[in-house]
């Protein structure tokens, strides 16, 4: 078996390397002058990377209203379009990302520092869906485990949607209006943020309203995919001392009527409420300490789905109301000891979700014998102390490096309760049934830290990390607790499953020249204990062997990749740019493919660019995915095929009509191609479609108004 791994782990590694030293010489014009050239941030099409150089090309920072393309159904679909993030889809709204092969919980998702988790067991509402881009200012994409400070472990990455300090807006009155409408589902958007700054200190509101119909797909067949989203929120912060700040915002997030053309529900009701307050005080006087940083929050989401609102039920009405309220706290500390700065401190994260399910034989509206607790109220708690440093070593080389630990408590207070219908059994009695386990309480210590180093070579920088990342399992994981019906299968959660550990390296390069710029890095995550969904067949500590309920189990994994990135500024207002993306991943227990990771994709622009417009063309690809995790006999099932690749064009521009007022518009999907991401559901709704479609040929138009 080792030797197996070994194998698997060489022959990802080698292929990462390969197609890194096959593409960079596509971004890296050979040129006497690039070791004298002066270094510039990496500069991604249409994307300016502004996060420190040290980090390399795992974190970027990206303005919101800087993401092309046509107008986004939500926060996930928005950032599918960064390189290396992918997305699928159930439906119009709700796309679920993925980063480094990794999705769900295994992606920390932040709005203005509130940490949000989704209602829905079946992920209707993933954090990013209930996330409005345009009411912040820039979205930041750590790709894999870069921090400590972050918060509990998240080894795919974290997404943060932040906002300005309005400091930085000049005094007075500002803001913008930004309104879009989109052909393909009768898309149209508009939204509106305003500040009033006076001496640092300001107050902030923002709305924003979104609603579509179903949309086609290339083939023209109708995508069950309508919503309506809206909401609001403001901010208000006071401005004191040496730059000190004292913070609170709210917000409000609605959405409702949501189609999904993957899922056996609609959903009618999805409502998030978050809530924030923090301050960061600076110290004006001489020594160590630094400043300090304080924040308190809570995010508030309930979600109803149905199968009788918004669609014709068949024999049976089924209901789930389901919450997750997510609280907490955060402390750290600033130091710095010469060149060393230190951040110390501790932070404090509780999520409760809580699903109740409703079903009836008969039809009846609105359902009312109770079927599941879902969620038999699932409670984790997080508190974790935390330190990180960083520090020159030489003049061009600096190392940055951290620990962390995790104290991790999990209940479930509904495990006992009995739900009605005959037959009925308890959560407790399920897990009992498949695992043989009947503690739902848990306790874990979980230790996990990082060590980066970067080098200037000169011509070019580098970088290599480090890191070990735990993460404890979520409610899903370890609690759902759905009992098999009418001859199907059980959804059950193991109660003693064990979190995983993921110990990840990565390194790369990235240069630049007077026209020119590339990066490209390869990365490594051999997971210990990775908690996989399967079917239930009796393996190892699984009870049951019915070949159709769905269990969580621990194997071990290992997963690799390559990112390459480049453009190049061929003649005066023109440039070329791409990007590619490539993730392996392998069951090493099982020796067969991991679900859900994304075939190798990328994309190509070419773009005339001049002060006062700019046209291009993009084409967008994915290759056939052929590593899929498809039977339900061998494997998990979670895969719905081997997706075929696919090669789609654009044509985007902008036009600044005024200083203050910008158009931007094009045609997505010239050609009206009909394709899927690998990572999309079945299209249930539709027997004649495999998955969920992406949407045909759609012609868009965009106003940004700024004052």
């Amino acid at each position: 078996m080792l030797f197996q791994r070994s194998i698997a782990a060489r022959r990802a590694m080698l292929l990462a390397a390969t197609a890194s030293a096959a593409l960079m010489p596509v971004f890296w014009p050979l040129s006497a002058k690039a070791a004298d050239e002066k270094r510039s941030p990496i500069l991604i099409p249409e994307l300016v990377i502004s996060a420190p150089e040290e980090e390399g090309d795992v974190s970027e920072t990206v303005k919101v209203d800087e993401i092309a393309g046509p107008p986004a159904r939500d926060a996930g679909e928005l950032l599918s379009r960064l390189p290396g993030v992918t997305a699928g889809r159930m439906g119009g709204h709700g796309s679920d990302i993925s980063i480094r092969g990794m999705s769900e919980d295994r992606i920390a998702v932040l709005s203005d520092g509130a940490y949000v988790f989704g209602a829905c067991p079946n992920r209707m509402d993933p954090p990013t869906s209930s996330m409005m881009p345009m009411s912040g200012d820039s979205i930041t994409v750590r790709r894999g485990y870069q921090s400590v400070l972050d918060g509990p472990p998240a080894p795919a990455g974290t997404v943060s949607l932040e906002r300005a300090d309005p400091a930085d807006f000049p005094e007075g009155l500002s803001g913008n209006i930004e309104a879009g409408v989109e052909s393909n589902g009768s898309q149209r958007y508009v939204s509106a943020q305003a500040r009033a700054v006076e001496r640092g200190s300001y107050i902030r509101g923002f709305v924003t309203d979104r609603r579509a119909d179903n949309y086609e797909d290339g083939s023209g067949r109708e995508v069950r995919s309508a919503f309506e989203q809206y909401g609001g929120g403001g901010e208000v912060g006071l401005r004191y001392g040496s730059n000190s700040l004292l913070s609170f915002s709210a917000e409000q997030n609605r959405a409702v009527d949501v189609y999904f053309a993957g899922a056996g529900m609609d959903a009618p009701w999805t409502a998030t409420d978050t809530y924030r307050l923090a301050i960061e005080h600076n110290f004006e006087e001489g020594g160590a300490f630094k400043g300090v940083e304080a924040s308190v929050y809570g995010s508030f989401v309930d979600h109803v789905m149905d199968n009788y609102s918004l669609r014709t039920p068949g024999t049976m009405t089924m209901r789930t109301d389901a919450t997750s309220d997510t609280r907490g706290a955060r402390l750290a500390g600033v130091l710095e000891f010469g060149n060393l700065d230190v951040t110390i401190g501790g932070d404090y994260r509780r999520n409760d979700r809580d699903a109740i399910s409703y079903s009836s034989m008969m039809a009846a509206i609105p359902p009312a014998t109770i079927s599941n607790y879902t969620w038999p109220g699932m409670e984790i708690e997080d508190a974790g102390l935390f330190v990180e440093a960083s520090a020159p070593l030489t003049a061009r080389t600096d190392i940055t490096a951290g620990i962390r630990t995790d104290f991790v408590s999990v209940k479930a207070t509904k495990a006992d309760l009995l739900p009605g219908g005959m037959g009925a059994v308890s959560a407790r009695t399920l897990y009992n049934t498949f695992y043989g386990v009947v503690q739902t309480d848990r306790d874990e210590t979980n230790v996990s830290g990082l060590v980066r180093v970067t080098h200037d070579f000169g011509g070019f920088s580098g970088w290599a990390g480090a890191s070990r990342a735990v993460r404890t399992a979520d409610a899903t994981e370890r609690g759902i607790a759905r009992a098999p019906a009418m001859g199907g299968g059980g959804w059950v959660g193991n109660p003693g499953i064990d979190p995983e550990q993921h110990h990840q390296v990565d390194m790369g390069i990235e240069t630049a020249g007077s026209a020119w710029k590339a990066s490209t890095g390869i990365w490594y995550d051999n997971v210990k204990d990775f908690i996989s969904r399967d079917i239930a067949r009796g393996q190892s500590g699984v009870l049951v062997n019915d070949g159709i309920s769905s269990i969580f189990r621990n194997v071990d994994a290992e997963l690799a990749g390559v990112d390459v990135a480049g453009q190049w500024a061929f003649a005066p207002s023109w440039h070329v740019g791409g990007n590619l993306a490539y993730t392996y991943g392998e069951n090493t227990t099982d020796n067969r493919a991991l679900y859900q990771i994304s075939p190798i994709s990328g994309s190509v622009e070419l773009v005339y660019d001049v002060t006062e417009w700019s046209a291009g063309t993009r084409m967008r690809w994915a290759g056939k995915q052929t590593r899929a995790d498809t039977s339900t006999a061998t494997g998990s099932g979670l895969d719905v095929r081997e997706t075929p690749g696919y090669a789609v064009f654009d044509l985007f521009g902008t036009w600044q009509l005024a200083s203050a007022v910008e158009l931007r518009g094009g045609v997505a999907n010239l050609l009206d191609t009909t394709y899927a991401s690998h990572l999309s559901r079945g299209n249930g709704f539709d027997p004649a479609v495999v998955q969920v479609n992406e949407p045909g040929r759609s012609a868009y138009l965009q106003m940004n108004l700024t004052f």
